[in-house]
């Protein structure tokens, strides 16, 4: 999060070319919205991501007021709660002591209390969340990946197809998306400023997850919940967790998805009970229906290279993440130089908007397929086969527990020596 220091209101951005993501106007506004006073807002997940999003909301218009919090761990809420008030939109902070609600159904009572909700939790809860939502008649910003498996994706769709139904608002926190300079690139791309796209590399090498140790007295469900980002049900794997930025971004590009997924990857610094089932590096190639291939990779790892981006190769030129387009050798011959708006500002602003002005915007599709993605290139490696699409919509395994209780039998548990069990190419099955 950054601090905003004192810059005021500002009018909403307007980006003629958000268009590209299905932005459409209706002629009124939700019923759902109380429009005679100030929105309220709720927060479903009050980790950093949480407080961040909340922050960067608040700060594009003061129509609106948070008013509910829930989280399943009341120190990560009340952490929140304090980190938002140092803030210049601690005015807005109207969250009374009871409209704090902690556990699994906390969001429930977030939902019932607000107009817009905030749907940033781990991903597995994404599917319930969001059908409680929509079904509620709330507008709905929600953090990605929106599902870990594919029966929690069919979900999403189902769901995404109903907000339009009731148009309601939706908002992915996709936020490159939202990037003035990305537009423009992908638009010249798309206008053959490097020809014919013929391969795509994307990388998100970062270092490793904060480790929470295992404390006296917990149940098994809360030391997972502790450590999300190290269990895959939980996680959904690095592709979905962070690379998904990446390749979304490359999706948007080609105007497709790919059908195609073939993958490697494994655990080399990750080991013992403190890291979980995940693993610490990924590779995968995924192929688009035009036969164009896209080559991922990523890691967890400390005290390694890193890179956040991508590289697109045309047949005339190339294109990165550094917001330039070159020739064949090499020489630039275009790149971004104004300034732009903080697009996790923007992608609010637009969402703001549109539940202000009456008009309609939905990103679940597009959210949701890459989400898709996500998870076919998650498939293919912990398999070690070749995933088609086809085959990966028909697949109705579920990662997740049956039941969300702190006493919940979970979907992997420590062997005698406290190591979890974890996904073996040739061997396990995915489908």
């Amino acid at each position: 999060m950054k601090k905003i220091k004192n810059s005021g209101r500002r009018d909403f951005v307007k980006m003629s070319s958000m268009a590209v993501i299905g932005s459409t106007l209706i002629s009124n506004p939700s019923r759902s919205i109380n429009l005679n006073g100030k929105l309220r807002v709720g927060i479903v997940g009050c980790g950093d991501r949480g407080a961040g999003a909340i922050v960067n909301a608040l700060a594009v218009s003061d129509a609106f007021d948070l008013v509910a919090m829930g989280d399943t761990f009341r120190d990560r809420l009340d952490k929140c709660y304090d980190n938002i008030l140092q803030y210049d939109i601690n005015k807005q902070i109207k969250v009374d002591e009871k409209n704090k609600y902690v556990g699994f159904d906390a969001y429930e009572k977030v939902i019932d209390q607000s107009d817009v909700v905030f749907l940033v939790t781990p991903p597995p809860f994404r599917p319930i969340h969001f059908e409680a939502a929509i079904k509620a008649g709330k507008h709905v910003f929600m953090e990605k990946p929106l599902a870990v498996d594919v029966p929690g994706y069919h979900k999403i769709m189902e769901i995404g197809k109903l907000a339009d139904e009731k148009k309601l608002n939706v908002v992915v926190g996709l936020q490159m998306r939202y990037k003035k300079s990305f537009h423009e690139m992908i638009q010249r791309i798309q206008e053959d400023a490097i020809g014919r796209v013929v391969s795509i590399d994307a990388y998100f090498n970062v270092g490793a997850p904060v480790i929470h140790p295992r404390q006296p007295g917990q149940t098994e469900m809360e030391y997972q919940l502790r450590n999300w980002r190290y269990f895959t049900w939980l996680w959904g794997g690095q592709l979905a967790g962070q690379t998904i930025h990446q390749m979304d971004v490359m999706n948007w590009l080609m105007q497709d998805y790919p059908v195609v997924a073939k993958g490697l990857g494994g655990r080399q610094v990750f080991n013992g009970p403190n890291q979980g089932n995940t693993w610490d590096h990924h590779y995968t190639e995924f192929e688009y229906p035009s036969g164009t291939k896209m080559h991922v990779q990523s890691f967890t790892i400390n005290r390694c290279w890193g890179r956040m981006g991508f590289y697109v190769q045309g047949t005339k030129g190339s294109a990165d993440e550094n917001k330039r387009i070159y020739d064949l050798d090499k020489k630039v011959i275009w790149n971004w130089r104004d300034d732009e708006p903080n697009e996790y500002e923007v992608e609010h602003d637009v969402f703001f908007k549109s539940i202000l002005t009456g008009e309609h915007i939905n990103n679940t599709e597009f959210g949701a397929k890459s989400t898709l993605t996500t998870i076919m290139g998650r498939m293919a490696m912990h398999s070690g086969r070749i995933m088609n699409l086809e085959e990966v919509l028909q697949s109705d395994r579920s990662l997740l527990p049956e039941k969300f209780t702190w006493d919940a039998k979970m979907p992997d548990v420590p062997d005698e020596n406290g190591n979890y069990p974890t996904p073996k190419p040739g061997i396990t099955n995915v489908l």
